[in-house]
C-alpha cells in the first residue's frame, strides 16, 4: 500500500512541524506550505490524497486558496479540510458551499486530525 500524501497549510512554523511529525508517525507523507500561494503552487505540481488548509494566512488566505485549488484540474476532487480558530456556523456554511469537505475548529490535536482524515479517506 502506498503512503498517503497530505498537504498541510498553516502560516505558523511550529504548527506545520507538529503536524508534519504527526502525519509521519501515522504513516503519511506530509508536504508543507506556509500560505495559500504556496499551497496552490504545490497543487499545480503534485497530486495529494488530502489537503488540510488553515483559513487565516498572509498573502493568500484559505478562502482564496480553496477557490484557486478547486479551479485546478488535480484540485477538483481532492478532499480539502479547512480549519480555523474562528469556529462558527457561518464559516462552516461558507467552507462547504465553496468546496471544502469539512471545517474543523482550533485548537485541534494532531491525533484528532489523523482520525478524521483516515475516516474520510476510508
Amino acid at each position: 500500500m502506498r503512503m498517503l500524501r497530505i498537504l498541510f497549510v498553516d502560516d505558523t512554523r511550529d504548527t506545520r512541524e507538529l503536524f508534519r511529525m504527526a502525519l509521519k508517525v501515522n504513516g503519511m507523507e506530509a508536504c508543507l506550505a506556509a500560505d495559500g500561494e504556496e499551497a496552490v503552487a504545490a497543487v499545480r505540481e503534485e497530486l495529494f490524497d488530502a489537503i488540510i488548509l488553515d483559513i487565516e494566512m498572509p498573502r493568500l488566505d484559505g478562502w482564496g486558496a480553496l477557490r484557486e485549488i478547486r479551479a485546478l484540474g488535480n484540485g477538483q476532487t481532492v478532499p480539502i479540510f479547512m480549519f480555523t480558530a474562528y469556529g462558527d456556523s457561518e464559516n462552516r456554511k461558507r467552507a462547504l458551499a465553496n468546496g471544502a469537505n469539512d471545517l474543523w475548529h482550533k485548537p485541534i490535536l494532531p491525533s484528532e486530525v489523523m482520525t478524521r482524515v483516515f475516516k474520510y479517506l476510508a
